[in-house]
């Protein structure tokens, strides 16, 4: 082969090698009523799929819903407009990211805790009694009165969950703790959750899990008034009450973008329901607000119990 030749393979090679390179993936988030400034999983995820652009050549574009009549708007835009993988966030947005599914079927889309069953979504859901079992261990190694709670808002299936996975938590440690249950009946009573809270503060509670929704508020006021400790699943609590605070439970969409993304680009993504545990790595404790409030050899004592959890060493039971 002459010079000529060779240097038209190699530019030809250099040609290729430029167009492969500069190929990108053009990523869109959702995000539910909350905003992009709740301190939330709108927020979580979008700092997520930032960081993601360090390892893949991404173009991101995000858009905020006010209302939720704005979901269906909002996810149709980036299909009309050819995005390769549109995320939504929360069970609200089921619907609309259903019925955006339905009518794009050449576009993937990804909702983040929630189930839509369409071929070309992937629907990503929790373990979230194993989150759970994370603050019963915690629970456990810090109440001085050996009485904590769960509040959780109404007696639903999931909330249900974590009651049994805080249980579960707080027995592995320690079964002569006791655990006082109860429910709200409502994610937005404000005043019940004070008034509950209260009285369990009354019954030699010092530290209180919750799941409660908007709820939540009475239970922080209680904490405030009365010094107690409170374990939540929102980053925004600890704006609320930065001292009583301990951690927060929260899901690792740093990991969870990480996954998906890369599979994306390895074309080994799958459109499947995909439910995350504690073996997933699915979960993490707020870090700052961790290292500001546990110590290390607690720290240490929660890896401890959730290696042993993984191993299948501790079991959550269904009647806890």
């Amino acid at each position: 082969m002459n010079y000529k030749g060779i240097l038209i393979i190699l530019l030809l090679l250099l040609i290729f090698s430029f167009s492969v390179s500069a190929q990108y993936l053009e990523v869109a988030l959702v995000s539910d009523i909350g905003g992009f400034g709740d301190n939330s999983y709108n927020e979580q995820l979008r700092e997520s799929l930032i960081k993601a652009k360090q390892d893949f050549n991404l173009r991101l574009e995000f858009r905020e819903s006010e209302l939720m009549t704005d979901y269906q708007a909002n996810i149709n835009y980036f299909a009309e407009n050819k995005f390769d993988l549109i995320w939504g966030t929360g069970f609200t947005m089921e619907q609309a990211v259903k019925e955006a599914a339905q009518m794009y079927p050449e576009i993937n889309f990804v909702i983040f805790d929630g189930i839509v069953k369409e071929e070309n979504v992937m629907s990503l859901t929790f373990r979230e009694e194993e989150a759970a079992f994370l603050a019963g261990v915690i629970a456990a190694l810090k109440t001085k009165s050996s009485t904590v709670a769960f509040i959780g808002g109404r007696e639903t299936e999931i909330i249900k969950g974590y009651q049994r996975g805080f249980k579960t938590g707080v027995e592995a440690v320690n079964s002569e703790v006791e655990v006082i249950n109860r429910y709200l009946g409502s994610f937005n009573d404000f005043s019940t959750a004070k008034r509950i809270s209260e009285k369990l503060v009354s019954q030699n509670v010092d530290l209180i899990f919750y799941a409660a929704g908007p709820a939540s508020k009475g239970i922080i006021d209680t904490a405030l008034e009365t010094d107690i400790n409170l374990i939540s699943l929102d980053a925004g609590d600890i704006n609320l009450a930065p001292n009583n605070i301990l951690t927060v439970i929260q899901k690792n969409t740093d990991y969870i973008v990480e996954q998906i993304i890369g599979s994306y680009y390895n074309d080994n993504y799958v459109n499947e329901i995909k439910e995350y545990g504690l073996v997933d790595n699915a979960f993490i404790l707020a870090k700052n607000q961790t290292e500001d409030m546990l110590n290390q050899e607690i720290l240490n004592k929660v890896e401890e119990y959730k290696q042993q959890f993984i191993a299948g060493e501790i079991e959550i039971r269904s009647s806890n």
